[in-house]
Parts: structure tokens; C-alpha cells; sequence
């Protein structure tokens, strides 16, 4: 009799949902020993191959079943955190540097002999799998899903053709200057070895084939987020030497369509394929949000009609009678202030407005009117493109359906970062 494993941690998780670890001991002797409790060693081992124990919990049996039960995902998360980074990236794949982390838990237990001994901790009766948590957040029901069947095996693109990119959202518009990237899971270090991209005239006949090598693969053991370059500019910022055919530019002003997908080494399709349409500029501004999604990763849509920029702020005063002195004394003069400005912010804020789009847009929109993270990409006087973090207003979002609602239009407000003027 020992102690066992109920319910095992999944291979994958997202990381803001429960991550549960549930253990039993079958010796029953053991088990009603005085003080006693399941200890539970939590160890991270982050993207510098560097293995700590974050953190040791003790849990009581539960009264009903006796079972020890630890959600580590708070501890996890910690470890977590994905951020917009090396956006002029020059490589067509690149390894997530925070958005996941490998962890296991070793699973102990603690009592006194009898009532009179101390306590004694065994610990590493039994150990995990190594297994991994990215930046997700599934609404409740789809993560039920994903605990109770191998819903995650779905978004590894090591298993078959199937394998689906990160978001909800397959064949997005975008632009020749357009940044952008699509992420993808993988647990087979070298399974993903190049990518394809073809490109489509306006009348959907092939203009040329481009296979993008994936140098990941040389330094795949920690990570296992990959995130694809996919937008226009971000395709063709991919430096020569990645190619295994074609040459840059890859998008060029003839390119209306574009197809991308993955593949091993033997040509084996790998992960599901991804179709962009190239759109001209519009007559408006464009602006370009890029946002955390459910899945971790980050989606973009560009915004095209007459956004309205409007600025709030806010001043703090102190009241003054300082007058001027002279020669022959004090004078108080007209110009002289009474009241003064010694804080002055102000806040950016954008309404920002879209296309018309579909149904299926709108719901997928939803993920950003609720995104924790959300950045606007602008480029600067000297071509370089960046990101601003934004803050998302919204608080509300409108479910649409075409037949009823007819043609529709999304709209957002965001927040850029607060500004000071000078303070006295």
C-alpha cells in the first residue's frame, strides 16, 4: 500500500485555469497517523534551464475521502507572463520567452509516530510527469472540456494536420505594413522544420512558393510556444538566411491572398493552414491593436474608419498672493497669479472604429473588448515600427447576428499611457 496519484496533471494547461493535483494514501495506518498531512513540492524549471523548488504546501486529507488535493496553477502563473517583445524580429520562428514554463510536483507526507514524537517529513515518494502551463484562460465550459477529454492534444502541432494555431480567428485582413505573428504548441522538439507561404495574385492564380526554415528547432528544450511571423511586414523582415526557397520581398503590392502552413522535414503537413487577404490603406487612419487573446497569445485587427481621439486630464492648484517686490516696496500687479497649476496630466483616450465586419468577427472581437493586454502598433518618423500599451475601456460587448442586425460596425475605446506637463 503507498501513495498514489487520482488525478494526474494534463501534459498542457492553461495556466489561469485550475491546474489540480489530487493524491490518496492507501495505507489507512498511515493515513490516521497524528498530524497528518500531504506535502506537496512544487518545482519550476524556467527558459534558462534553471530548476528551483518555488514552493512547499501541507494539506490536510479531505474529511470525506481522505484525498490530498493542490491547484498549483497560482503558483505557476507567477512564472508566467508573455509580453509584446523583439517585434522587429528577424527570424520567422521564434521561442516564447515567458509565455510558458515547465514544472512538476513531487508529492510527500508528513506525521508523528505517535502522539508524543515530533514530525516528520518523507518527501519525493512519488513525482509528476514534467508538464507545461502557457497564458491562457479558457471561459469555464470549454475548459471543462479541455480537463475531462485530451481537448489540449487539438493546438500541439506534433500530432497530426490538425494541429490548430492560437487563436479563434483563421483568415484575418491585413495590410503590406502590417506587424504580426501567430503562435503554436509543440511537445516534440524538431517536429516543425519549415514553413510554407504562397502567394496569390487578385485573380487566385500562384505568383511564387517561399519555405522558411525553422532554426528553433536546434534550441527547442525548454519552450515549447512558438510563435510565426504572418503578417505582411513581419514576413518580409525574415532575414535571407532562413530561406530554403524564395527570396524577400515575400509580400509584394501584386500579392492579394496569401496561404501559410508548416511541415516537416519530409514534407508531412503539420498544424492546420492560415489564409490572409492583403487590403490597400484606407482613406482613414489606420490603427492597429494588437491583443491578448484566451489562448495566451496575441491577435491583431486593424481598425479603418474615422476614429476620434479625445484627451482627458486632470489638475491639481494652490492658491497664492505672492506679489512683487521693489525698491520702494510691495506692489500687486494685475498679472500677478492667484491660483496655481502645480500637477497637470492628461490621458489619450481613441474611439476606435472599424470596418464592416462579419458575425463570426464580432465574436471573435469579443476576446479583445476583454483583453487584459493590449498594445498599438505605430511607426515612428524614421519607419520603425513599435507598440504603445493601451488599456482597453470597453466594459460591454454586443452579441450581432447578420440576419437581423444587418451590416455592423465594431467600436472600442482605448487608453493610452497617462502624460504629465511640467509640475511647479
Amino acid at each position: 500500500m503507498a501513495l498514489v496519484i487520482k488525478t494526474d496533471l494534463k501534459p498542457f494547461s492553461p495556466v489561469y485555469n485550475p491546474i489540480e493535483l489530487v493524491v490518496y494514501q492507501n495505507d489507512t495506518g498511515t493515513r490516521t497517523k497524528p498530524d497528518y498531512k500531504y506535502v506537496f513540492d512544487i518545482f519550476i524549471n524556467d527558459n534558462k534551464n534553471v530548476t528551483t523548488r518555488t514552493i512547499r504546501t501541507k494539506v490536510a486529507p479531505d474529511p470525506r475521502f481522505a484525498l490530498g488535493l493542490q491547484d498549483v496553477s497560482q503558483i505557476v502563473a507567477k512564472f508566467v507572463n508573455e509580453e509584446i517583445v523583439d517585434y522587429s524580429s528577424d527570424k520567422g520562428f521564434t521561442l516564447s520567452a515567458d509565455g510558458i514554463v515547465k514544472y512538476w510536483v513531487e508529492v510527500g507526507e508528513e506525521y508523528r509516530a505517535t502522539a508524543d514524537d515530533p514530525i516528520v517529513v518523507y518527501n519525493d515518494l512519488i513525482q509528476t510527469s514534467d508538464c507545461y502551463a502557457w497564458g491562457a484562460s479558457l471561459e469555464h465550459h470549454r475548459w471543462i472540456d479541455f480537463f475531462n477529454n485530451t481537448e489540449y492534444l487539438d493546438y500541439l502541432f506534433n500530432v497530426n494536420d490538425k494541429g490548430q494555431f492560437l487563436t479563434n480567428f483563421k483568415t484575418p485582413n491585413v495590410q503590406i505594413t502590417d506587424l504580426g505573428w501567430h503562435w503554436y504548441l509543440t511537445n516534440v522538439p524538431a517536429d516543425v522544420d519549415y514553413m510554407k507561404v504562397q502567394t496569390y495574385d487578385v485573380d487566385g492564380v500562384l505568383i511564387e512558393t517561399f519555405k522558411i526554415f525553422n532554426a528553433t528547432n536546434l534550441t527547442l528544450d525548454q519552450s515549447r510556444l512558438v510563435r510565426v511571423a504572418t503578417a505582411p511586414q513581419s514576413l518580409n523582415n525574415i532575414e535571407e538566411g532562413d530561406f530554403i526557397t524564395g527570396a524577400q520581398p515575400i509580400i509584394t503590392a501584386n500579392v492579394k491572398t496569401y496561404d501559410i502552413r508548416c511541415y516537416r522535414s519530409d514534407d508531412t503537413v503539420v498544424g492546420e493552414m492560415l489564409s490572409f487577404i492583403v487590403h490597400e490603406p484606407c482613406f482613414y487612419e489606420t490603427y492597429r491593436v494588437h491583443f491578448e487573446n484566451e489562448y495566451g497569445a496575441y491577435d491583431a485587427f486593424n481598425f479603418t474608419l474615422n476614429s476620434k481621439k479625445t484627451a482627458d486630464g486632470e489638475r491639481k492648484t494652490y492658491i497664492t498672493n505672492k506679489p512683487k517686490l521693489f525698491t520702494d516696496g510691495i506692489i500687486y500687479q494685475h498679472e500677478t497669479e492667484s491660483k496655481v497649476n502645480y500637477y497637470t496630466k492628461f490621458t489619450d483616450k481613441i474611439n476606435l472604429k472599424s470596418h464592416f465586419i462579419t458575425q463570426e468577427e464580432n465574436d471573435w472581437l469579443k476576446e479583445m473588448a476583454f483583453s487584459p493586454r493590449a498594445y498599438l502598433e505605430f511607426v515612428d518618423n524614421s519607419g520603425v515600427h513599435n507598440f504603445k500599451p493601451i488599456l482597453i475601456k470597453s466594459t460591454k460587448w454586443d452579441e450581432k447576428i447578420t440576419d437581423i442586425d444587418k451590416l455592423f460596425i465594431f467600436e472600442v475605446e482605448v487608453e493610452l499611457c497617462d502624460n504629465f506637463r511640467q509640475r511647479r
